[in-house]
């Protein structure tokens, strides 16, 4: 943090900023009805859902939405890189100038890595997070609905952060691999030295050993893990808003029309 304040002033500790929340805002919201689709499609008869199902859902939902939003991914990318941000004007004009540039192979480079890293991090960290909660919620609300107010936003956060740190421990090296070839210049008759997963994977190796697939995973786990908290305490405490709205409709019409008679 300290040697990107002092090469590009505060400014270039939010570099990419703007992309980051597009994809974001976009990508949430996508994943998660997604993700509520498929939970619905794969319940069991019960009403439960296998741990099977669990993990599959979660890697549906998530590789979904990252193959729809991988150009602003790498936006996003070549934004944050120093040497490459001043090219751009904006994020639409990056779009062009990448697509123009490089085609369709440079808007959806990385695109085999990302899904590689974001499938199985979606998964785990689902499968950890229900684990979490099931696990803690009888500890704190002797088997009751998680509900409570702050009780339950600690531990929807805290169990997001445990979920989290696991999963992004499983999916670091995916994460190099994808922000390399994102950073490389993917053009005609280019000799692009990350053109491929498998290349970039033996070219990593070959220069920097097992290290280099773990470049930068202080950060990234900073990051993971309070996003995915925040990001899903956010997501239960909405989902449970509307559901405490939508029971009292009901009653309030029954009282008109007890009223009224």
């Amino acid at each position: 943090m300290v040697a990107v304040a002092r090469q590009d002033g505060a400014r270039g500790l939010w570099r990419g900023g703007i992309p980051t929340i597009m994809r974001n805002m976009m990508g949430v919201g996508l994943y998660f009805v997604t993700l509520n689709n498929l939970t619905t499609l794969l319940k069991s008869s019960d009403g439960t859902l296998s741990n099977s199902s669990t993990l599959l859902a979660g890697a549906s939902a998530r590789s979904i939405s990252s193959m729809i939003l991988l150009p602003l991914t790498v936006v996003k990318t070549r934004f944050e890189a120093f040497e490459l941000a001043h090219k751009y004007n904006g994020v639409l004009h990056a779009l062009i100038v990448i697509g123009r540039n490089e085609g369709v192979k440079g808007l959806f480079a990385g695109l085999l890595p990302t899904i590689i890293r974001d499938a199985p991090y979606a998964a785990l960290y689902l499968f950890f997070y229900i684990k979490a909660k099931e696990w803690i919620q009888p500890l704190f609300f002797d088997g009751s609905p998680a509900g409570k107010g702050i009780a339950a936003m600690t531990m929807n956060f805290s169990c997001g952060l445990l979920g989290g740190g696991l999963a992004t421990l499983f999916t670091q090296p995916q994460d190099v691999i994808k922000t390399r070839m994102q950073l490389s210049r993917h053009k005609p008759m280019y000799n692009d030295k990350y053109g491929s997963a498998w290349q970039t994977m033996k070219r990593m190796f070959n220069e920097e050993g097992l290290y280099g697939f773990f470049r930068g995973s202080s950060p990234r786990f900073v990051k993971r893990c309070l996003g995915s908290a925040i990001t899903w305490t956010i997501y239960e405490e909405t989902v449970l808003f509307y559901d405490k709205l939508l029971r009292r409709r009901p009653s309030r019409k029954t009282d008109e029309q007890a009223v009224n008679t």
